[in-house]
């Protein structure tokens, strides 16, 4: 395999490169949010000069603290070296054009210094501006090496991949790569594996035996320039919202251009030049980096498998603005001011102080990440996480106090927005997004508190509000969408949706358009007074909102989330969501998007079954959109409702009592009646799961059903050990463990069945009632298991006789073969004897009958063993003939060794006649009733304590009850087949279920503690769902 390396005459090439030399460079400034405090005139304007670029604002009089609200935005276009001698200027003059105040900086201290500038005069006067500037830069990106590693072995012909880059303004890829040639489908696995260079200085892979050890790995490696690249012009502030993306295709033919997209993933641009980032070259123009990556690839929301991959990168040398605020005395950190203000303020506030640590700390991370310090980058890091997870209460003295923390928190906003839009590791992305994530639903920070009363501070904190809120709308609506963004920032922005929604009338508008009547919070009739509070109401009016499409379910399910989280956050648990505006939509969303592999769609609807009386509904939609014999689609149908069941279960304990059973247990009872083996384990896992929380007159159907004996003899004997076993603990560990206990005293089924039909008469109470149903429940379990028992017995007694004549025939047959042997040895010497002397003739007749007499004793042994067992089968004693003559030996009939064949269980199924065995149930019924006859009548009542029968041990019931009504229709040999490893298993189960019952009883300190968390901790049943049928693994229990 060769090597991809750069040389040093290749890396003189891309130095030498004309695109990357001696240029004009491009910036894009924007100046905004000029505010002036405390000047003397009484009119002010302000001009801004850079270059030939000149900008006047709009006169503003009589206020000593003028505020213009314009934006300036141009193109600068400027050589490196007059970035030195040409300058910004800022004047502010009066209606006289006289200038009181101005300032003067190089175009490069612009460029390479800080948004923020906050210059303070010597006469207390103040001017606050922001500057941005971004550098429009030329990139070209060349593939030095990919490696591919799929979850699943490559079942492809070949495969290829293709980068693209995804920007505001354009989108760029790279050619379709040089395909990967699938080994498994080489004809000669002798070539070497390498490179063969062909017309047009491309690449392709031969295939080689080395590549047949991993047939789940994809490989390329580039020499030369020819590699897959990439060259576009993006602005240097764009990095964080540009994608880059990788995209892995298959080719099924090998002779036609046909592409198969199999994964792909999605990036940040800014992760090129941060994580596992190397210099190669530089000089004043240009600058040549390798980076590494190592992500996920994803298919439809699934993982399939990780790519590692090296890039070359050139670009032109950038400058990038700097983090802090300008001052009169230089750059300072933004928390350096804050502190310096709340001195000045002789302010004590504990939660100002502890924002300003926490940018503080932010402040100190980023220092410590651009000095590549990662041992101490890491300790900050950890710092910080550990101050958020703080119990952290928020309390004030007074107003002022609280006054003052929201105008921090906003201003800690911003600062951390801004560094996450920078050129920033990902480090300390992630941990303002962390800070940001947060801080957004703190309690001070409400409507309600933000309008408490008229107060011009106050004011002035919800005009900060809405103008942070209109800036970052546009953004967050951007980024939600966007499959590149990490978890913590898409995390952040879907909060933000979140809290746009329930806070800016305008957004929620825009989301839902049917909501009608939206209302409206005193709030903004208090931050819309002034005159700027008008003005932020047009820009507010006037703000364009592109709400993503509602397929886009990379936006909407962890919106659904966030806002069930968001409600249950301010309102409380028991919620009354109905008063809750845009409730309905919000589930009518959910539902209008079902993808049952997404597992943020189960979080999303388990986020809305929070409302229980939800899971009816939701039920009925998601099984009649499944097909019943499409087994993947059943088993994640069967797998969301069973995590929607656990959640109700979790919140409150019992089904809501809208719960549609007969509609449940219908497509359960399709699922039972099916062939499929995993869709039926499944099934029967959700009722193990949730068999507690079913009441108990859909118990009984339930149980009546699983009871019927068709059903219970193919599952409880079925093919599938995970069919078998997950119906054992079904059995076992719900039915059996719950209703173990006769508490009506009752032991017959008839009589049970005569005290329901006159329960209303009688005047039971329900839990008299639901006493009577348990008990039927666990005497018809018991009846069905004695029945299998039964069974099992004459199998095994008419097996051992099978087995005890097989054992016969093998026992002699190697004593057949001796005798055998022997009269062919003297029957040839009787031929020759008889040639030679044909007088002795008698003599030998008579040896040649004592040589018989062994094999007919064996025959009537045979004889006997059959007859001894009502053996039906014979086996076939007739013997070939001695000879090539075709002479035969009448009297020797020796049987072959004839093996058990499929035939048995056919057999055997027609020797079992399950109405004999039902009837044996009801004879050994009577004869057991006559015997232990009761002197005393039983009384009509029937629950009180006198007439409960004690509970015995952890046994099973051994009484039989023929009253079960059955419809014995015969037992299948395809059932029989698997009846010894069944019962056997089921014994397995029971012995372990007696070990955790009588660990369970230790544990607890008396009964009724026990008998309180009984069915609620059965041991967690995990069935692990194998890819090939024939190789399954039995479910296990988590004891």
């Amino acid at each position: 395999m060769g090597t991809a390396c750069y040389s040093h005459q290749t890396r003189k090439q891309h130095l030498n490169d004309i695109r990357f030399g001696q240029q004009n460079l491009m910036f894009k400034m924007v100046i905004s949010g000029i505010k002036v405090k405390n000047i003397q005139q009484q009119s002010a304007y302000v001009i801004v000069k850079v270059n030939e670029h000149l900008y006047k604002t709009t006169m503003i009089r009589y206020t000593k603290n003028p505020h213009w609200p314009q934006t300036f935005t141009f193109d600068l276009h400027i050589d490196p070296q007059s970035m030195q001698t040409q300058f910004f200027t800022l004047q502010i003059l009066d209606d006289s054009d006289k200038i009181h105040y101005r300032i003067k900086y190089t175009i490069y201290e612009i460029a390479s210094g800080p948004q923020h500038h906050d210059i303070m005069f010597s006469n207390k006067s103040s001017i606050i501006f922001d500057i941005k500037v971004a550098q429009r830069l030329h990139f070209k990106i060349n593939t030095k090496h990919i490696r591919c590693i799929l979850e699943e072995q490559l079942g492809d012909i070949a495969y290829s991949f293709l980068l693209k880059i995804k920007s505001q303004e354009n989108e760029s890829q790279s050619a379709i790569s040089p395909k990967y040639m699938n080994p498994t489908y080489s004809q000669n696995d002798d070539i070497p594996y390498k490179y063969q260079h062909i017309k047009g200085g491309s690449q392709r892979h031969v295939s080689t035996k080395k590549a047949l050890e991993a047939k789940n790995e994809i490989l390329w490696e580039f020499r030369t320039e020819d590699s897959p690249s990439m060259e576009f012009d993006i602005f240097g502030n764009d990095f964080q919202i540009t994608t880059f993306v990788f995209v892995l295709y298959a080719n099924k033919q090998t002779k036609q251009e046909e592409y198969k997209r199999i994964g792909s993933t999605y990036i940040s641009f800014n992760k090129f030049f941060y994580d596992n980032t190397a210099q190669i070259a530089q000089t004043d123009t240009l600058l040549i980096q390798e980076a590494q990556l190592n992500e996920q690839l994803i298919s439809d929301g699934t993982y399939i498998g990780n790519w590692t991959g090296t890039f070359i990168i050139r670009s032109n040398q950038y400058v990038s603005q700097c983090s802090g605020v300008k001052t009169e005395t230089g750059i300072v950190n933004q928390s350096t001011l804050l502190l310096k203000k709340a001195k000045s303020n002789n302010n004590t506030n504990k939660e100002v102080d502890w924002l300003i640590g926490l940018q503080i700390k932010v402040e100190t991370l980023s220092q410590t990440m651009r000095d590549k310090k990662i041992k101490e980058s890491e300790k900050i890091r950890n710092e910080i996480i550990s101050t958020l997870a703080e119990n952290h209460n928020i309390k004030y003295q007074s107003v002022d106090d609280m006054l003052h923390s929201q105008s921090v928190q906003i201003k800690l906003w911003k600062y951390l927005l801004e560094q996450s839009s920078k050129q920033q590791t990902e480090m300390v992305k992630e941990i303002c997004f962390t800070v940001l994530s947060e801080l957004i639903y703190r309690d001070d920070m409400d409507l309600d508190h933000l309008s408490i009363d008229t107060q011009i501070e106050r004011i002035h904190n919800a005009q900060l509000f809405i103008t942070l809120m209109i800036k970052v709308m546009p953004l967050c609506l951007q980024r939600v969408v966007d499959t590149s963004c990490s978890n913590k920032e898409h995390d952040f922005f879907v909060k933000f949706a979140v809290l746009s929604y329930f806070r800016v009338p305008q957004f929620k508008q825009a989301l839902f358009p049917n909501i009608e009547n939206i209302l409206i919070h005193k709030f903004y009739d208090q931050a819309f007074q002034n005159e700027k509070g008008q003005q932020l109401k047009k820009e507010l009016e006037s703000l364009k909102l592109d709400i993503p499409d509602k397929q886009i379910v990379h936006f909407y399910y962890p919106f659904v989330i966030q806002w069930v989280n968001f409600v249950q956050c301010k309102f409380g648990f028991n919620v009354n969501w109905q008063n809750i505006q845009g409730y309905d939509e919000i589930v009518e969303l959910l539902l209008s998007n079902i993808q049952l592999k997404n597992h943020k769609f189960i979080e999303a609807s388990c986020a809305i079954i929070n409302n229980s009386m939800l899971l009816s509904k939701f039920i009925h939609i998601l099984f009649n959109q499944t097909k019943l014999y499409d087994a993947i689609q059943v088993f994640n149908t069967l797998n969301i409702v069973d995590v929607w069941l656990q959640k109700v279960n979790q919140n409150y304990h019992v089904l809501p009592t809208n719960f549609d059973y007969s509609f449940f247990f219908k497509g359960i009872k399709l699922i039972l009646n099916g062939d499929h083996a995993v869709s039926i384990s499944k099934s029967l896992q959700i009722l193990y799961n949730n068999f507690h929380l079913i009441t108990t007159e859909p118990k009984k159907e339930l149980c009546d059903f699983l009871f019927s004996t068709d059903l219970f003899f193919k599952i409880f004997m079925h093919w599938s050990p995970l069919v078998r076993n997950t119906f054992i603990h079904l059995l076992i560990y719900r039915i059996q463990h719950r209703h173990k206990s006769l508490q009506s005293g009752f032991e017959k089924i008839r009589d049970i069945n005569k005290e329901l039909q006159y329960a209303f008469f009688k005047d039971y109470s329900q839990k008299e009632r639901d006493q009577l149903i348990n008990d039927m429940i666990y005497l018809k379990y018991s009846y069905i298991i004695q029945i299998i028992r039964k069974i099992y017995q004459q199998f095994q007694l008419y097996n051992g006789g099978k087995q005890y004549v097989q054992k016969v025939i093998q026992e002699r047959s190697l004593k057949a073969k001796l005798i055998r042997k022997k009269a062919k040895e003297k029957k040839e010497q009787l031929l020759q004897n008889e040639k030679q002397n044909e007088q002795d003739s008698t003599t030998l007749k008579n040896s040649s009958r004592k040589s018989e007499l062994p094999e007919i004793s064996f025959q009537s042994q045979v004889s006997k063993a059959q007859s001894a067992i009502g053996f039906a089968e014979r086996p076939n004693n007739s013997m070939k003939s001695l000879d090539d003559g075709n002479q035969k030996v009448d009297d020797e009939q020796v049987p072959d060794n004839t093996p058990i064949n499929s035939e048995f269980y056919q057999s055997f199924s027609s020797f079992i006649d399950l109405n004999k065995i039902l009837q044996e149930v009801e004879q050994e019924q009577e004869n057991e009733e006559n015997r232990r006859r009761l002197p005393k009548k039983q009384s009509n009542r029937c629950l009180s304590p006198n007439n409960v029968t004690k509970q015995q041990d952890m046994k099973i019931l051994t009484r039989k009850f023929p009253e079960l009504e059955f419809e014995t229709s015969g037992l299948k040999a395809s059932n029989l087949k698997y009846l010894q490893i069944a019962y056997q298993e089921y014994t397995i189960v029971q012995k372990e279920y007696l070990r955790w019952i009588n660990q369970m009883k230790c544990n607890q300190r008396n009964l009724n503690q026990f008998e309180q968390v009984k069915d609620h901790q059965v041991p967690l049943l995990i069935i692990r769902v194998p890819k090939d049928e024939s190789n399954q693994e039995a479910p296990q229990s988590d004891d």
